[in-house]
């Protein structure tokens, strides 16, 4: 029996989700938290692909998560996950990561709204989802996605949407973003230190084909980031990455 007011999915570091020091990357568990998010949304009656059929989806638009621990190479792991807020263009969708003890190491919040698949446009959730079964009173761990500024920093990457990096709304997944951005950054970064929070905002959608580039900057709050649409250079998402100063 689940003690838990929200529902939990299980899952297990795969040796493909590790990094060099066999704990799973931060788009491993984000990859994670998205898929439970999925799930939860089947269960609930309004995942993709039931929104599908009717010419509708979600997007994410802003992600935030911290992390007190990542887990190890073939480590069980939950995530529970429940809806805790609904307005007309945007819901909340909260997480928590637990271990196989039920000790909490890592925790989500994230912001999405659901659109035409045709138009692109946002659509009037409260016209198209009843979400008020799905609402949980169940306070988030963590507070919500910053609103992130524009990163004025230098040119770390130039690259080019492939076909590896699009998803099935036909857009860059989100991970893919966040794994761009990590590998700009030097090997003793990622090695010696361990992201503790990450923040991201989704802008404006790229597509196969199409070239970005990636801008980073050192700021107070840690790692700044930015991915433009060339050449017009239009934002398409931006990010920070907090960082504990050892593992």
């Amino acid at each position: 029996m689940n003690e838990f007011p929200y529902p939990r999915y299980s899952y297990q570091v795969q040796p493909r989700e590790v990094d060099l020091t066999k704990k799973a990357t931060i788009f491993t568990l984000g990859d994670c938290i998205l898929h439970a998010a999925g799930e939860d949304a089947d269960q609930i009656g309004f995942g993709v692909r039931e929104l599908q059929r009717k010419n509708m989806t979600w997007v994410l638009s802003r992600m935030a998560v911290e992390v007190y621990r990542f887990p190890e190479e073939y480590e069980r792991y939950t995530i529970g996950t429940w809806v805790g807020e609904i307005s007309r263009l945007m819901t909340t969708r909260n997480f928590v990561v637990h271990d196989a003890d039920d000790r909490r190491i890592a925790a989500a919040s994230t912001c999405w709204a659901m659109i035409d698949m045709q138009s692109r446009l946002p659509l009037d959730l409260r016209e198209n989802v009843d979400y008020n079964r799905a609402l949980i009173s169940e306070p988030c761990p963590v507070g919500k996605p910053l609103k992130i500024a524009r990163v004025d920093g230098q040119l770390a990457d130039d690259r080019r949407v492939r076909y590896s990096d699009v998803d099935f709304n036909q857009h860059t997944n989100t991970m893919k973003y966040i794994q761009w951005m990590i590998d700009t950054l030097p090997l003793e970064r990622l090695t010696e230190g361990q992201m503790k929070r990450l923040d991201i905002n989704f802008i404006h959608e790229t597509r196969y084909g199409q070239q970005v580039q990636v801008y980073y900057e050192e700021g107070e709050c840690g790692d700044r980031f930015e991915v433009r649409l060339m050449p017009e250079g239009t934002t398409a998402c931006k990010a920070v990455f907090q960082w504990n100063k050892n593992r």
